[in-house]
């Protein structure tokens, strides 16, 4: 089994050119609860808003988790990791909580719609055959504990399956488009008008916050991407031709069925042993995607720890969604906590990034916790006070998707009708920190905000010591 390290990746090391980058996104994107995302709203807006939305806002929600991407893939550090210039080294511990929240009900919510579909489908297939515990050993088993098995072997190993399961997957998807052209279903669902139960807005923030919810992952793979580009435009398409496609896809399949749930509308179009491929395939290899992401983060807090057992410790707390009663509850909940958690940290790690510190880091410092990245205790303060405002925010438009009648503002409710939630309060986030860094750290040259150095572009940075005395790989020499 191979050693996995959060030690910066030097380039002779990187092995993930385009294609290498473009299987693996796509392959964590082939997620069953993709189908949802375009279910959800399809029936709300009808045939064309919902092709529209899907295709307009995915392309601008994936455009930043490629922007994102750019961080790890030119340092060779873990998304977690590139997060301790921005938030300190013990603010970016935050970011790792995150990860690890998203991550027990993404996997949870796979494993759930695995179990079910996979029941459903053989029981059709196998002329009702059926026994005690099906739906457990469907669930934990395809959803859980084999991609568990895989990534334990290997965090790399995820890009080989890829490169095996999603073309399958993409032939399979290709078969559902021709069943539901051919069906009889194509005037039904062209014609089919909206009930009005989701607005365009309602939809967009499904799309957005379903599209961020990669940023937590971005770095752990990207890392290992030969250049900046080739993370930049492996991320965008591969997570945009998967994303769009299955949205679209469970979109139409709703329209034609007036399922939601994709075990239910794949039994209604009698997909049988397709169907069945593109659960166990699809749930594979996205669980595989985020267990590897999960475990890297927490290798981030405590590097010395076993992988293999972290990897353990990542898995198992999922299974207790595996039998949530409401899958469309879950989603809902689960992107609700995306857009408020998530939305502003990561839109202020991209201001500092891009517009302060003007793409330039010292990877070395970031695992020095007396280094420079240290700010006040180890936490940018300043940082965190901006996210909160941006919360805020969110909690003012966004609030009353929680369901929760203290975060229900009437005048947030009518203007989410006109600019949504999570983009609005990463914007708001991401700006003040950019005014508010300008204005605080303007003179700092430590601790804080560090501004470039006066070199010539492409002159590495000094390497910082670590904490034992001895020198990591600098951001030049790993880029």
């Amino acid at each position: 089994m191979a050693k996995e390290t959060i030690l910066p990746l030097a380039r002779r090391d990187r092995h993930a050119g385009f294609l290498s980058i473009f299987w693996l996104w796509a392959g964590g994107n082939v997620l069953l609860t993709n189908f949802i995302s375009g279910s959800s709203y399809a029936l709300g807006l009808g045939f064309w808003p919902m092709l529209m939305i899907s295709v307009t806002g995915y392309l601008l929600a994936l455009a930043f988790c490629a922007w994102d991407s750019q961080r790890s893939a030119r340092y060779g550090i873990d998304e977690m990791v590139s997060l301790r210039p921005t938030f300190g080294y013990r603010g970016s511990i935050y970011g790792v909580i995150v990860l690890v929240g998203v991550n027990f009900g993404w996997v949870g919510i796979l494993a759930s719609m695995a179990g079910s579909a996979m029941k459903l489908v053989v029981e059709n297939v196998g002329g009702g055959l059926t026994f005690a515990g099906d739906y457990t050993l469907y669930s934990v088993g395809i959803g859980i504990v084999l991609p568990l098995i895989i990534v334990m072997f290997s965090q790399k190993a995820a890009f080989q399956l890829s490169k095996i399961t999603v073309p399958i997957l993409l032939a399979f998807i290709v078969y559902i488009l021709v069943r539901l052209f051919t069906g009889g279903y194509l005037h039904g669902m062209a014609t089919k008008p909206g009930d009005g139960s989701e607005s365009w807005m309602g939809a967009f923030e499904i799309i957005f916050a379903f599209s961020i919810s990669w940023f937590p992952y971005l770095g752990s793979w990207n890392r290992f991407a030969r250049s900046e580009r080739i993370g930049l435009w492996g991320t965008y398409l591969g997570l945009g031709v998967t994303g769009i496609l299955f949205a679209v896809i469970g979109g139409m399949a709703t329209l034609a069925t007036g399922e939601v749930d994709p075990a239910q509308w794949s039994n209604k179009l009698d997909l049988g042993l397709v169907a069945l491929g593109i659960i166990v395939l699809g749930t594979v290899t996205s669980v595989t995607h985020l267990l590897g992401s999960g475990s890297m983060g927490i290798l981030s807090i405590g590097p010395k720890w076993n992988y293999r057992w972290v990897c353990v410790i990542v898995t198992v707390p999922s299974i207790l969604f595996v039998y949530a009663t409401s899958l469309q509850a879950m989603f809902n909940l689960l992107l609700v906590f995306v857009g408020l958690l998530a939305g502003p940290y990561w839109a202020i790690a991209l201001a500092d990034y891009f517009f302060l510190r003007k793409q330039n880091i010292d990877a070395a410092a970031c695992y020095d916790p007396r280094g420079k990245y240290r700010f006040v205790g180890g936490v940018n303060l300043l940082a965190v006070g901006c996210m909160v405002v941006g919360m805020v925010v969110w909690i003012f438009l966004g609030g009353w998707l929680s369901g929760i009648p203290a975060l229900t503002f009437p005048a947030g409710m009518a203007l989410f009708e006109y600019i949504s939630a999570t983009l609005p309060c990463m914007i708001v986030s991401g700006a003040l920190y950019y005014v508010a860094a300008k204005i605080f750290f303007a003179r700092r040259t430590a601790g804080g905000y560090q501004p470039a150095p006066a070199k010539a572009q492409g002159e590495p940075a000094e390497s910082a010591p670590t904490s034992s005395g001895s020198r990591l790989p600098s951001a030049g020499e790993v880029s």
